[in-house]
């Protein structure tokens, strides 16, 4: 039998070597062709593009809920200050709070009931509104409340 074409010992389950060969020619190659690594990136970077546009869109959204929860929050402690003095006085008035939010308080009397025995006072029902508004936001948010006090008198 010629040299080349014996074959070598080979050990249980491994790849039997013919004599003319060396033993890294009979084994497959190992590991990538840069074709293979160029596209593995470009995936990897498409799929990084994506989860930061996500993560853009979502703190983008957090930022407006923030805002839109601190509007809210100024809004219902303007209302309550409002309904909660004695006297409302109808009228418009303006403020600014925290730099970026501008409020408006309306109080308006939408009704007089009769006065009362032994009393000149008549009750009022007044409607007080508050607008909250952000600088650089469309976006407003309206409250209204109603409250009983004593009737302002027109002269």
């Amino acid at each position: 039998m010629p040299a080349s074409s014996a074959s070598a010992p080979s050990q249980a389950g491994s790849v039997p070597v013919r004599a003319d060969q060396s033993p890294s020619a009979a084994e497959p190659e190992r590991g990538f062709t840069l074709l293979e690594v160029i596209i593995a990136l470009m995936i990897a970077g498409f799929a990084l593009a994506a989860m930061f546009a996500s993560l853009e869109t979502g703190l983008a959204g957090g930022g407006r809920a923030d805002h839109s929860l601190r509007a809210i929050s100024i809004a219902r402690s303007e209302l309550a200050a409002a309904i909660a003095t004695p006297v409302l006085r109808p009228g418009t008035q303006e403020y600014v709070i925290e730099r970026y939010y501008h409020s408006t308080v309306d109080i308006r009397q939408v009704a007089t009931g009769s006065a009362t025995r032994g009393s000149s006072e008549r009750p009022g029902l007044f409607s007080v509104s508050v607008t909250v508004t952000r600088d650089g936001s469309a976006r407003a948010v309206n409250l209204t409340g109603r409250a009983v006090r004593i009737a302002v008198t027109q002269e």
